[in-house]
């Protein structure tokens, strides 16, 4: 493969991945069932009990939240958050509330208005 045909594949799939991280983002993230059932409660503005950071994947200090942080609050809980057994919330369920909490962050990236809703 010579450069000019490397070149022309790295700017094809670095055009290709603009592409798809703005078309994700046009559209507010669909809210999972098991997070309008188990976390919205309490973390939804302006009415909450639990940080609403977590929708830019950050900590109450500003530092970013990794998933596993996630993962091990739903499981185990920590202050105010209760845990949750897997039989309440199952790995797929908690893998859908990664994945959204996630694309809310990359939404909110660009429209930093938007306040997560249930889906109707």
């Amino acid at each position: 493969m010579n450069l000019k045909t490397l070149n022309i594949c790295v700017v094809a799939l670095l055009t290709g991945l603009a592409v798809n991280t703005t078309a994700q983002a046009k559209e507010p993230p669909n809210m999972p069932y098991v997070f309008e059932k188990n976390c919205f409660l309490c973390h939804k503005s302006p009415e909450r009990t639990g940080p609403i950071n977590i929708y830019d994947m950050l900590s109450r200090t500003g530092n970013p939240l990794h998933e596993q942080y996630i993962r091990s609050n739903v499981r185990f809980g920590l202050r105010a958050m209760p845990a949750f057994r897997v039989s309440e919330v199952s790995p797929k369920g908690l893998n859908a509330i990664i994945d959204y909490l996630k694309d809310v962050a990359a939404y909110r990236k660009i429209n930093r208005e938007y306040k997560p809703v249930p889906a109707e």
